[in-house]
This record gives structure tokens, sequence and C-alpha cells, in this order.
């Protein structure tokens, strides 16, 4: 019954795929990768694992520690470090002593490039760059970003600041999850307002051509962001980001030539977007199987615990399994809800999810027959016999009582 309800499952996975025939996108990056943002599986890679210089896409990693420890609206009183940037870099020209919020500092950073405002948030939140580096880097290794070595929020070249297209799609797909971020990167233009030192920035606007909606010769219609780098030893980096449908992408191109950057991602997108289909394996409350419970014919509906879907191209079909086990010797009482199995998802017959599989009701224990029945008899029977036995010593008395008199 287990394995017919699972071929059945299969079956219906299988079905609700369109035919699509794969190519190799033509990407001439040096170093790429393609994600699942959902499940970070990976689509497409060429070089991933190669250590590179990330440039300003080192600010996803100072962007999302940012989101995480900083409060938006504390103000920030500038140092002495910040204006002191390398001349010639992307920077918004911080004064000592000037006030801005986090916020600000935020969009500056995220699209102006601002390699001072990097600096600015890294010693808020810090207390120096170094120390900060030292956060970025405990935060990589808990990323699994484990081929990462950062020694400066904005990525100003450092022989030994290196990153490679993997590790920066993971921490890329971290970051999305955190709606300051993710609400950030896809703004086109942003204003600072006056300061106590200079008047009104009108000019913040995001590097990436991917969003712009004027000039729009880069533009794609699916873009939600994310960051752009550059520098001359590191060459041109994008870390973009990509939703069509229920499907969205995070895509990495490391050391491109000038405006391949774009059309590399862009490719690769469009690569992923044909060749790949989100696809519902369950959906929460679904019923997946029944179960027996131990002394009884009665049966068990067990419902999906939660939403599961999967990334698939047409030739891994036949790639994924499933698997049910339910619990042994299921007893009463049981609780709806309670967990009485899992069912286990397998890609390439690796484990990729357990789902738990849920009771859709509450059985009580069974009404339990009184064992001492017995004994209220008994006692009833004794309680009569002793009434009985009162009642005749009483009318014995009463007799005797009688008698007497009538002599």
């Amino acid at each position: 019954m287990k394995k017919f309800i699972a071929y059945l499952l299969m079956l219906a996975l299988f079905m609700c795929f369109i035919p699509v025939y794969g190519y190799t996108p033509e990407i001439t990056t040096p170093s790429a990768i393609l994600i699942d943002a959902k499940t970070g599986k990976v689509l497409y890679e060429k070089n991933a694992d190669e250590k590179r210089y990330p440039a300003s896409t080192t600010k996803v990693m100072t962007g999302l520690l940012a989101a995480e420890h900083g409060k938006m609206d504390e103000v920030v009183t500038i140092g002495k470090n910040p204006p002191l940037i390398e001349k010639g870099s992307s920077q918004i020209y911080l004064i000592t002593d000037e006030q801005l919020t986090m916020e600000q500092l935020f969009y500056a950073m995220m699209l102006e490039s601002a390699n001072d405002a990097a600096v600015a948030i890294a010693e808020h939140i810090s207390g120096s760059v170094e120390e900060f580096a030292k956060l970025m880097n405990s935060k990589a290794n808990e990323l699994g970003a484990i081929n990462t070595n950062f020694v400066n929020p904005n990525g100003l070249h450092d022989d030994n600041h290196y990153t490679t297209a993997r590790d920066l799609s993971s921490i890329a797909r971290y970051a999305m999850t955190l709606d300051k971020f993710r609400g950030a990167v896809k703004e086109v233009k942003y204003t600072i307002p006056e300061t106590n030192k200079q008047e009104e920035r009108n000019y913040i606007t995001n590097t990436n051509k991917l969003i712009w909606k004027t000039y729009d010769k880069y533009r794609y219609e699916y873009a939600i962001g994310i960051k752009t780098g550059y520098t001359a030893k590191s060459k041109q980096c994008l870390v973009g980001g990509a939703k069509k449908g229920d499907l969205e992408l995070i895509s990495v191109v490391m050391g491109a030539e000038g405006q391949n950057v774009y059309t590399d991602t862009v490719a690769l997108f469009e690569y992923g977007f044909e060749n790949f289909q989100n696809v519902d394996i369950l959906k929460k409350d679904q019923i997946v199987t029944a179960a027996s419970v131990k002394g009884s014919e009665e049966k068990i509906n067990l419902l999906a615990s939660e939403d599961f879907s999967i990334v698939l191209s047409q030739g891994e079909r036949d790639k994924v399994k499933t698997e049910i086990r339910i619990k042994d010797d299921i007893e009463r009482p049981v609780k709806k809800g309670e967990v009485l199995g899992e069912m286990l998802v397998y890609e390439n017959e690796k484990e990729i999810k357990s789902i738990g599989l849920l009771s859709s009701v509450e059985i009580e224990l069974p009404e339990k027959h009184n064992s001492l029945w017995w004994l209220w008899i008994i006692s009833a029977f004794l309680i009569f016999r002793a009434a009985v036995t009162i009642f005749k010593v009483r009318r014995r008395r009463y007799k005797s009582r009688i008698s007497y008199i009538e002599r």
C-alpha cells in the first residue's frame, strides 16, 4: 500500500512537467554559478570554487550584517577613518563628525557602493574594521562559505581578501532572506537629506543596471537585485537575483570583461528559467498514506506537515524518489497532529528532505470495563443483608414489647 501511494505521488510529479530541452549557457566569465534561491541547489557552475577577488560584492556580507546587527534609525557619527577612503573609489564623501542614520549609510553602500559608508557601518557595529572583518568571517563560516576570507567591509583590493562564486551565492542566498536587505537592493534611487555637515545627496543610484528603468539597455525584467563590484584586479563581478513565477534564482559571475557581466548574468537566468521548474512534491495537510492502530481495525489518515517543492529539469525526473516510513505499533491514545511517520525525498540517491506525517484525528483510550463490578454486587448484597437483619431485630423487639404489655 505504501509503495503504491509513493508511486502515485511520483506519477503526479512527472505528469506536471512541461518538456524542455536543455542546453549549456554560453558564459565568457571565468567563474560563475547559478542556484535556486529557495534550496541552494546548484543549476549551473563554472570554476565555482576558484578563489577570486570579490571587489564590492563584499558588501553583500557587510549589508546582511548591518541588517542583522544594526538598528536602521540609529544615528551614526562619522569618525576619522571613513573620509580617508581610497581617492577615486566609489564614495559619498563623508566628513568627520557628520551624522547620518544607519539606514542612510546602508542605502549609500548597497546602491551607490559607497566604500566610506561601508567603513562607517563597520566601525559603528564592531568598533573597528579589523573587528568587523572577524564578524564577517565568522558569518561566512556559519553560512558554509569556507573558501572565503574578508579583511575589510568594502572589497577594496587586498591580496588576502578573497572568496569564490559558490561562497558568494551562499552568502547572497541568506542575505535575500532578510527583509531589509531584500527591500534595499531592488531600489534604483535613494536620497539622503541634508545633514549637520552637508547638503542633500539626491544622486544615490543603484550600480546594478539590470534593474534600471530609464536607461534600459541591460535591464532584465525579472531582476530583483543584488550587487555589482569592480577593481582592476577583480574585473567585473555581479551577484544577481531574479524571480519569475514561483522560481527565484541567484547568480554570481566573477572576473567578467566589461559589460559581459550583464550579458552573462542574463544568460544564466534565461538558462535557469527555461530549463528548470519548481515542482510541488507535497502540500501541507495533503493525505499521504494511512496507518493502522494496534488492536483496532480503524485506519488513521496521515497528513503532510508542510509544503515542499523542488527545482528540477526534465532530465532529472527519474532521479527523485520518495520513501514512506510509519511508526511501528501505533497505540491509543493518539493526538491530532501527532507525528506518526515521515516521507523521505531523495535526489540522486541522496536524502534531501524529511517531511513529518501527522495524524489527522484524535483517538482516545477505549472505555474500560469496571474490573471491580463484583465489589459493587457484594457491597449491595451486604447492605441488603444488614438492612434485613436490622429489620428483623427491630421486629422481634417490637413483638417482645407487645407481649410484655399484654401480660
